[in-house]
């Protein structure tokens, strides 16, 4: 978008408030408010010269969309797409072909495995930058002074879909689950519960200062710190496991808290930590993990892994020094990316009419 300011208004719509805040605090967007039928109005009295939309009226409303960009009522559009695996292929490939005669911008919470040549794709990691905060930062170091691991292995999740109820059920059956934390609720709703009233209680004894801001970034439940204490290592099962990439705070709280991780995520979200300066221990594990074959065949390279390092020493060790690289690269260079990569990314949309250089004009005078 090229932005005189405050003159070709910008409209949002119905946008949830923390995209409002997003686009106005990074990129200094004031976004003028619409429905649906305000939008529809607007569009027949002038084309909308910019307008920006979140990803559940993309999915709800395709057709209409579609419709308006193809008769060239909306000029440019901007998409925020927070959950990359909720758009399939087919809705994306629509959207490229749009884009051949129309200006589409998309904000994407992740990565594509695809590519659209057509609509012009910023990637941002929003949950790794979330968990970035300086409260966080003063339990891991309480965590680090407190840890002397008495089980090898922990893993968090919920088993709702059949790769991680395949993972989960096959480690429990297995030998080493005995060297395993035991394990937490899988019930997602109670987690969810119980942190709530976690929050709740920190909120009327102490207030509502940055250890709330700081916890309620670690999404639906809460760091286990007397697992962080006993435990070696954990194992990372994400919420998607294939398809477009998205990391949540399942990958990056272990990380934060400088806890050797075992990353169970498809090739692409295993490449993806590694071009963005991750590492992972590897005897030659993963390379057998993201191949072809079918998971339950895969089970055994995993058991035999995780059998190495409960057994090796060595492997320990290189583990522990590949957690404290990951550790100092998430609170230094990643921190550091993301606030510099989304100014790229607002200069790329909005020109010079972001919030810093309109206040660095100002300053420079």
């Amino acid at each position: 978008m090229q932005l005189a300011d405050r003159i070709i208004p910008i409209y949002g719509l119905e946008l949830p408030d923390w995209l409002v805040d997003f686009c106005y605090n990074l990129g200094g967007i004031s976004i003028s408010p619409i429905d649906q039928s305000q939008l529809l109005e607007l569009c027949k009295q002038s084309p909308v010269k910019h307008l920006i939309v979140y990803e559940q009226f993309v999915i709800e409303h395709t057709e209409i969309l579609i419709d308006l960009l193809q008769q060239q009522r909306v000029e440019t559009l901007t998409i925020s797409n927070n959950h990359p695996f909720l758009f399939t292929d087919s809705l994306l490939d629509r959207l490229n072909t749009v884009a051949m005669t129309t200006d589409i911008n998309m904000i994407v919470n992740g990565y594509y495995i695809n590519v659209y040549n057509n609509i012009k794709i910023y990637s941002i990691d929003t949950n790794e930058n979330k968990l970035s905060h300086s409260f966080v930062l003063l339990l891991s170091k309480l965590l680090h002074k407190k840890r002397q691991p008495t089980k090898m292995f922990s893993i968090q999740t919920v088993f709702k879909d059949d790769f991680r109820k395949t993972v989960g059920t096959y480690l429990q059956e297995s030998a080493l689950w005995k060297d395993f934390f035991p394990s937490l609720s899988t019930n997602s709703t109670a987690l969810y519960n119980k942190a709530a009233d976690v929050l709740q209680h920190f909120t009327q004894q102490y207030g509502s200062g940055q250890h709330i801001s700081a916890l309620t970034s670690f999404g639906n439940g809460l760091p286990n710190f007397k697992m962080y204490e006993q435990i070696f290592c954990e194992l990372i099962l994400e919420t998607r496991n294939s398809g477009n990439v998205q990391c949540t705070e399942k990958t990056f709280r272990p990380i934060l808290l400088g806890i050797p991780v075992v990353h169970l995520g498809h090739k692409p979200m295993y490449d993806r930590l590694l071009a963005h300066g991750y590492r992972l221990y590897d005897n030659g594990f993963y390379q057998q993990w993201h191949t072809e074959t079918a998971l339950e065949k895969k089970l055994p390279y995993l058991e035999s892994f995780l059998t190495h390092i409960k057994n090796d020493k060595l492997a320990q060790a290189q583990m522990e020094q590949i957690a404290q690289h990951n550790y100092q690269h998430f609170w230094n260079q990643r921190k550091l990316h993301y606030y510099t990569h989304i100014q790229q990314v607002f200069d790329s949309i909005a020109g010079e009419n972001t919030l810093t250089h309109k206040i660095y004009k100002q300053l420079d005078s």
